[in-house]
C-alpha cells in the first residue's frame, strides 16, 4: 500500500466522533482518524456546510489538515488531534507511535503516545527510519554482518572499519 494514502475507515465500524481539542464546535477528529468540520453559520452570517477534509501527506507519509481559527489557518498532523481527542494531551515531548509503522494510518487502535526514543526504535523495527534502510556508511564501507558494529543495548549501528581507523589515528 502506498503510505500516502490514508486508511479508509471499515464501512461495518461505528466511527466515534469527538470535538477536535481547542476547535469545539467547528471541527471534530474521528477514532478512525478522520476530520471533519460542522455545520456554522460564520460571524458574517454565511452558513458554512460541514464536510471530510481532505488530508495533506507530508514527505515522510504523515497527514495534516488545515484548520481555521480566528480567521487564520493552522496546519495539524492527524494522529496529533486523534490521540488529543481520545486519550488526553500528550506529555511533555511526547511523540505519536504508529503500532504499524505506516504514518498514513490515524487510527486510534493504531496510536499511542510514546517518548522520541521508542519511535524512533518503532522506525527502525518497521524498517522506515531512514538511516535503517543505508547499506553503507558515510565513508562508503558495507553495513553487512562483518562490518557492523551494534552498540550493546541500543538501537544504534556503526562501521567497524571507520571506528578501527579512528582509533588508529587517536593512538
Amino acid at each position: 500500500m502506498d503510505m500516502t494514502q490514508s486508511i479508509a475507515p471499515k464501512s461495518d465500524q461505528f466511527e466515534r466522533w469527538l470535538p477536535v481539542v481547542g476547535y469545539e464546535g467547528v471541527y471534530e477528529v474521528s477514532d478512525q482518524g478522520r476530520v471533519r468540520s460542522l455545520n456554522r453559520i460564520t460571524r458574517h452570517g454565511h452558513k458554512r456546510r460541514g464536510q471530510i477534509l481532505k488530508p495533506v501527506p507530508m514527505p515522510a507519509g504523515d497527514l495534516l489538515v488545515n484548520l481555521w481559527k480566528d480567521s487564520l489557518p493552522r496546519m495539524w498532523l492527524i494522529h496529533r488531534l486523534v490521540l488529543t481527542a481520545f486519550s488526553g494531551p500528550s506529555a511533555e515531548g511526547a511523540e505519536a507511535l504508529h503500532g504499524d509503522g505506516n504514518p498514513a494510518n490515524n487510527r486510534l487502535d493504531n496510536l499511542t503516545w510514546g517518548t522520541h526514543a521508542e519511535n524512533q526504535a518503532d522506525q527502525v523495527s518497521h524498517g522506515t527510519h531512514a538511516n535503517a534502510s543505508k547499506t553503507q556508511c558515510p565513508s562508503g564501507h558495507p553495513y553487512d554482518q562483518a562490518n557492523t558494529y551494534t552498540y550493546p543495548g541500543r538501537v544504534k549501528r556503526a562501521c567497524r572499519t571507520c571506528r578501527r581507523d579512528y582509533a588508529r589515528k587517536a593512538a
